[in-house]
């Protein structure tokens, strides 16, 4: 029975457009850091919650919702603005709702932190 009423709240959060529970964290994760293409740039902070999509305001974070995850494509919003991503390894080619172009962006890999030597 519980497993039935599990279906059910995903089934019913598809048809709203909602990603199930259980996506939404792991893809959070897995967007978190820097994605960069040509005329395009999106920070994600999972922890926070929060997205940056310009690049000129560093410090304007605007919130980040995931909204449907199924297979390789999501579909989340940065503030107002709604992207459809396909994700293809470290890459995620991105659609912005109401525009005709697309963007190719590939997932920048976190730099070390730097370590201090002993004396």
């Amino acid at each position: 029975m519980k497993g039935t009423r599990w279906l059910t709240r995903v089934a019913t959060g598809l048809l709203l457009g909602l990603a199930p529970a259980a996506a939404e964290p792991s893809m959070r994760k897995f967007l978190e850091g820097r994605w960069v293409g040509d005329g395009l740039q999106i920070r994600v902070d999972q922890d926070a919650v929060q997205a940056n999509d310009n690049p000129e305001k560093p410090f304007e974070w605007s919130p980040l919702n995931i909204r449907d995850v199924t297979g390789g494509m999501i579909v989340f919003q940065i503030g107002s603005r709604q992207y459809i991503g396909l994700i293809d390894g470290q890459q995620m080619t991105v659609t912005i709702t109401g525009s005709s172009s697309s963007h190719v962006l590939t997932k920048v890999p976190p730099t070390p932190p730097v370590r201090q030597g002993r004396p």
